[in-house]
């Protein structure tokens, strides 16, 4: 029985039909015919084989080929690209009743025609003459794989050999021999002297469909550049982008985030997407203006961004980020009800000093982000200096930003930030004390909760009346005389 002889690979996933056709695209034509030479010297003594391929890849996969490796019989057929498309004319001339074909030639053999029509005569003459063949492409083949994989209904089997993820990968479309059929499946290799290996323990991925190396992108995100290789498709608008992306599964897909864009359509375009196509696929957003604060940011990864590209990052350093989060599967909990959501990150139309009883309902109400690991807020706890009220420490403050409330209870101020982090409360502090807020409070705590909310000091619904000034501070001054210029005499120096 032909092998494909990866060795870890399996047998479910190395072993062949006695007869039909089978695809392997590599990125190179090095590892093409590594490859080739490890599936011609892993056949059996009995197999009756066949090379097909131009005179310097023979040469090249045999040249290397230990004498005491391979079959006992090996037909060699030389090809050119013309040849290789009308192969099916040469069949009678090659003998080709139980015999294992290996085919070795160039992606861009297929570039102008129709593999699928080539698949379409080939297989059934296999069939017919219990013939296996195996096609071995060199070269980067993205399209020539995309229209393979889809066409999976004329072969048998299709594979690719490329480098990412750190390393050589194998993925596997799909596979069928005599142990039954099995789907996607993306392992590391190792390449050694003798060929590839698997490396470490393989891993069956059932999640993932085959378009892992496939990057669906808004043109924006390119910053003018061309595609930057056959991988990537270049999307004209948000709709064609989205269209393309509910097709697939793996993908990388990167949205350019604009100020002109709004950020909930694109919320939920991703929610969407998240829903409709599961966890493998990797959604990126790439901001391309200064528009995202941390509570939009949230809600793009609540909602199932894998990854926010900050405005700033040079390209390179983008395509690193993208990179970076290859074979990443998206683990959060996605929930089902996205306006729910959008109100959970959203906060209330509320802003500045409010009555306890008001602050409470408020900050018990947008605590739900935090209970369900959406987003951080800050509830704080602020001692007055000694010889000031709360109310006087915060008589001059200003509150910009909705969901930022305050109330006194008793002698001290309790301060509720919405969608601020740990590290931002001090920042935070500053924009809404125009005085330094450290010398007019001697202590500030981190509430982690709301349970201190729920005390009958938190009932009182009337706002505490502004601190009296003392009224001989508050009368006008008396205005002062106009300044007038007057002669001055200026004596000599020295003089008697």
């Amino acid at each position: 029985m032909p092998l494909l002889a990866i060795s870890g690979l399996g047998a479910e996933s190395s072993q062949f039909h006695v007869q039909g056709l089978y695809w392997l695209a590599c990125d190179t034509a090095e590892d093409a015919t590594l490859l080739c030479r490890q599936v011609v010297g892993g056949m059996p003594d009995h197999v009756r084989a066949a090379l097909i391929a131009d005179a310097p890849a023979s040469a090249e996969v045999l040249g290397m080929l230990d004498a005491a490796q391979g079959p006992t019989e090996l037909a060699l057929y030389e090809t050119n690209p013309k040849a290789t498309l009308h192969l099916i004319d040469d069949l009678p001339r090659i003998d080709v009743p139980g015999r294992v074909l290996v085919l070795l030639a160039p992606a861009d053999v297929w570039a102008g025609g129709n593999v699928e029509r080539w698949c379409n005569a080939m297989r059934p003459v296999l069939l017919a003459e219990a013939a296996l063949l195996l096609v071995i492409s060199s070269g980067q083949s993205t399209g020539l794989v995309e229209r393979l994989r889809a066409f999976n209904q004329g072969i048998d089997g299709l594979a690719q050999l490329y480098r990412g993820k750190g390393g050589v990968r194998y993925l596997q479309h799909f596979w069928s021999n005599q142990l039954g059929k099995i789907g996607t499946r993306d392992v590391e290799l190792a390449r050694l002297d003798a060929g590839f290996a698997v490396a470490g323990a393989p891993q069956l991925h059932s999640h993932t469909g085959g378009d892992e190396l496939l990057y669906l992108a808004q043109r924006p995100v390119l910053e003018g550049a061309p595609a930057f290789s056959e991988h990537w498709q270049v999307c004209e608008s948000l709709d064609e982008l989205g269209a393309k992306a509910s097709l697939a599964v793996s993908a990388t897909v990167v949205f350019a985030m604009d100020g002109g864009q709004r950020l909930d359509s694109l919320a939920r375009q991703l929610h969407r997407l998240r829903q409709l196509r599961g966890n493998a696929l990797k959604l990126v957003v790439r901001e391309m203006a200064p528009t995202l604060r941390y509570q939009d940011e949230q809600l793009l990864l609540a909602c199932g961004a894998s990854q926010i590209v900050p405005f700033g990052a040079s390209l390179s350093r983008f395509l690193t980020m993208v990179e970076s989060i290859q074979g990443y599967v998206w683990r959060r909990h996605l929930p089902s009800d996205f306006d729910a959501l959008l109100a959970r990150l959203r906060p209330l139309a509320i802003c500045g000093m409010v009555a306890p009883r008001a602050f409470a309902e408020a900050v018990q109400t947008m605590w739900h982000g935090v209970r369900n690991g959406e987003i951080v807020h800050q509830l704080l706890v602020l001692r007055a200096a000694p010889g000031l009220t709360p109310l006087q420490a915060c008589s001059r403050t200003v509150f910009r930003r909705d969901g930022d409330i305050a109330c006194v209870v008793g002698d001290v101020l309790f301060l509720f930030l919405f969608a601020c982090r740990a590290e931002g409360v001090e920042q935070a502090l500053d924009h809404i004390f125009q005085l330094s807020w450290k010398e007019l409070f001697i202590s500030q705590e981190v509430l982690t909760g709301v349970d201190s909310l729920a005390t009958s000091a938190f009932l009182e619904d009337s706002l505490p009346r502004p601190p009296m000034f003392d009224a001989a501070a508050q009368l006008p001054t008396q205005p002062r005389p106009a300044l007038a210029p007057r002669r001055v005499a200026l004596g000599k120096r020295g003089a008697a």
